[in-house]
Order: C-alpha cells, then structure tokens, then sequence
C-alpha cells in the first residue's frame, strides 16, 4: 500500500516559526538530524518517514528532505531559518520578498501576494509531482498578520483550484490582545474567515487567547512568550500528524483525508478544536509522568482545550482521541475513555462521533501523550470575540483607510463580516436544534413507552436539513 505524502506549507512571521519548530520535532522523532537531513548512524528513518520526507539518492547514505515551502513576505524569519536549518530545507522552497505585508491583509491578498503567488504554485506543483500518493496539504498560519490572513487565504484559493481533490487543513493561529503585534488583526481574521469557510476542507483553530493561559497556568510562566505558545502548538501537531507517520501492529495510518473524513459531519462545519495531555512544564516532563485516567480528564477540561471556550457546554459534533507511547496502558485508555464518551455532549443523530486511535512510538518530551480533535459548536463563541473586535474597529472606521486604499471596498467589507456572522450561526444552528431534537425525541419516547406502545425509531435527522431549514 502507498504511504500517503503530506505536504506542509507555512506562511507569514508566526506560521514559519512554528513551522521551524514543528520540523525540528518530528526530524527527532524519525531519527533524522534537523541540520543535515541525514538518517541517524546510516540506518533507515524510523516509521512511515515518506509521508513527510522525500529522498535524496537511493540509499540510506542519502539525506531526506521535509515536503516543506515556507513563505513570507518579508525576509527576516525566512532568513534566519536558512541560517538555523544547516542544509535541511530545499533552498528553492524557502521563499520571501523583502516588503512585508505591513499587517493588511488587502496587500497579501491582492498586492505583493499576487506577485509572489505563481513562483509559490510552481514549488506546490513541484512537490506535488515529487508524492507517489498526495494524502493532503497542511497549510500553517496566523490570520492577524497581513501575510497569514492575506496570501494565506490567496495560496489556499489557488490550490483548491488546481488540485481540488487534495485535501487542504488550514492550522490558523487566532489573534489575542495579550500577544498583539497588530491593531488590525480583528480585521485581518474576518477576512480571512471567509476563504477558509468557503475554501479549506477544514481549518484547525489555535488561539492565542487560550494558548497564553496556558502557558501562564500549567507552565508557571508569568508572561509568556511566542516561543512559549509556538511550542504548545508544536505538541499538538506532532501529536495530531503521529498517526500519519507510524504504523505498527497496534497503528494503521490514517491519513490526512481520513482524519478529516471523520471529523466534518457537514462541509460548512469545518473549524476544529485541539487539547493536549499532558501538560506538563518542558522543563519537568522527563522527571514527571500523569497517569492514563488523569490525562483523559484533563484533555476534555475546559481550561485545556487550545480555544478560549467551554467545550464541555456546547455539543460535540465528532471527535477523535490520539493515543501515543506505551501499549501496556492501552486497556485502562479504552475503559477510561469509553466512560469518558458517556459524559460528553455529543450529538445523538451522530453516531459515529468518537473515534480513537494509537500510535506506538512515543513522541520526543513524553513516554505517553494523547491529543484531542474535536469539532464542537463553542468555536463559534471564539469567532464571536474575534467579530466584536472587529465591530469596535469598524464603528469607528478605524484604520479603514488601509484597507480601501488596497483596493477594497466598504460593500466588501461589510459582506465578509456578515460571512463570518453567518458561520457562527450555523454552529449556533447545529447545537441549538442538538438540544432540541434530543429533548423532543425523548419526550416522545417517554409518551410512547408509558402507553405501551412501540414503534421504529424515526429516521435519523442530517445535520445538513437542520441547518437549512433554519
């Protein structure tokens, strides 16, 4: 059977740091130097190493170099990448200008980002032509900044529209205050929430907000950094691809387009949320380990999830629990999360929505880890917050200007951010009539059972005729 090859293109200042630091991990845990590209001791990669890696020469003696383009549109990150990678990266997919996006998405999208747009497609084609079996295309940015949100949503436009059948997973890096670098990231999300509404299969949500409480509170770190919430996410992707790069006795690859199969009931209702388990300070997880039952309560807390929301008090339309390390705990995983599944707000017309998987080989910082994939309908309360900051700047008109001197315009505007409104509906949509069909349904199987009748069971109502019925 073919391994599926993932391609993992990175965008913008925050994308490509991450993107460094996602590399450098998962480089560890094949066994390849994140300098050189070359296998530790001559010896074959470890797992399903094509997935991620293309080879150089027929031999282990070759190097092995990541399905990775990076992209910015200013130099400074993309430059101190190539001065930080040794030769690991093909210098030909690193690319930058040297003007910058100066954080609006306007430039991205319809300046500088369509001058750079044709050299970035010949790369993607490049490595698309390089994969015996494209699984997918992992597409890594933050929307507040004008590259991110602009040529982001520009490349994700482009390649659907040449390779519609690949599946593109957009992780968007949500804007807070606490970590703001730009005044006009509520902007600059809004935006670029359309495209990846309309185009991205789904998009994996990390938000800021979320992340530096993280780091704030299970890491003990009294003002965190970008490095602090970049390696949170690092976790979380390593942890989320592992089952992509392994295989075993106990493992089957599961594919991008797979994964995703499985967790978008409807093609609207596409924007994911993660956890990662445990968290423990970097500092302490050699020396501290949490036990199987723990970890699973702490993955579905409500201060653990990788959004600044309450899962717990929305409903779960699909969900997926990846398992990695030692096998020996994996009885007391199935038992703990199978009582965990009876607890959850799930959406009963759904049957299928918890899925688990295992992977064997550990992954570098914990013998044992588990991260949570959940689309649930609280990500429309994180897209809230993003449109009433948006409503604050644009009562004002504030910073407006920049925008409509780009070429945009105030009917634009004003139609991307009823799109946004109109995606936090449709998740309202899908948890309030949840709620509703659940209740009335066992009402009228209570009324039944009482007058000692039965009958079959109504056919299962679509997500899809709830939503428009509304």
């Amino acid at each position: 059977m073919k391994v599926n090859n993932t391609i993992v293109i990175s965008i913008g200042q925050a994308g490509n740091q991450i993107a460094a630091s996602f590399w450098k991990t998962i480089c560890q845990e094949h066994g390849i130097d994140p300098m050189t590209g070359m296998s530790s001791g001559g010896s074959p990669p470890r797992g399903n190493w094509s997935s991620f890696f293309s080879q150089l020469g027929e031999s282990t003696s070759g190097s092995f170099v990541p399905r990775a383009i990076m992209v910015d549109l200013e130099p400074s990150v993309i430059d101190n990448i190539k001065a930080t990678s040794g030769s690991l990266f093909n210098p030909a997919n690193l690319i930058s200008r040297t003007e910058g996006a100066g954080g609006n998405f306007a430039v991205g999208y319809s300046g500088a980002g369509r001058e750079v747009l044709p050299e970035v497609m010949n790369r993607v084609t490049y490595e698309v032509e390089k994969c015996d079996n494209v699984g997918g295309i992992i597409v890594i940015h933050a929307t507040g900044g004008g590259t991110g949100s602009g040529f982001g949503s520009l490349l994700i436009e482009a390649i659907k529209e040449k390779y519609p059948e690949a599946p593109v997973l957009s992780c968007a890096v949500l804007p807070s205050p606490q970590v703001s670098s730009v005044v006009t990231e509520p902007y600059n999300t809004v935006f670029a929430l359309n495209c990846l509404r309309r185009t991205a299969d789904a998009c994996l949500i990390f938000d800021n907000e979320a992340l530096f409480e993280l780091a704030h509170r299970k890491w003990n770190i009294e003002s965190p950094t970008v490095d602090d919430l970049n390696l949170l996410i690092t976790e979380a992707l390593a942890g989320i691809t592992a089952s992509m790069r392994f295989s075993g006795f106990l493992t089957v690859e599961i594919s991008l387009r797979e994964l995703l199969t499985n967790l978008v009931p409807q093609p609207s209702l596409h924007f994911l949320m993660c956890a990662f388990a445990p968290l423990t300070p970097p500092d302490r997880s050699k020396f501290e380990e949490m036990g199987i039952e723990d970890m699973i309560k702490s993955l579905f807390d409500n201060g653990s999830v990788f959004a600044a929301c309450s899962p717990m008090e929305g409903r779960f339309l699909s969900t997926a629990v990846l398992y990695r390390g030692i096998m020996e705990d994996k009885p007391l995983a199935d038992a703990s999360l199978a009582a965990m599944r009876e607890q959850l707000p799930l959406t009963y017309w759904i049957p299928t929505a918890f899925k688990i998987g295992y992977v064997e080989q550990s992954g570098i910082s914990h013998r044992k880890s588990m991260v949570l994939l959940a689309n649930n309908t609280e990500i429309a309360r994180v897209l809230d917050r993003i449109c009433h900051n948006f409503d604050k700047l644009w009562q004002r008109k504030a910073f407006a200007n920049w925008y409509l001197n780009e070429g945009m315009n105030e009917e634009q505007i004003i139609a991307l951010r009823a799109s946004a409104q109109e995606l936090i509906q449709s998740y309202q949509v899908a948890e309030e009539s949840g709620a509703k069909a659940k209740t009335q349904d066992e009402g009228a199987a209570s009324t039944r059972a009482s007058a000692g009748e039965f009958r079959r069971p109504a056919a299962t109502v679509s997500l899809r005729d709830l939503v428009d019925r509304r």
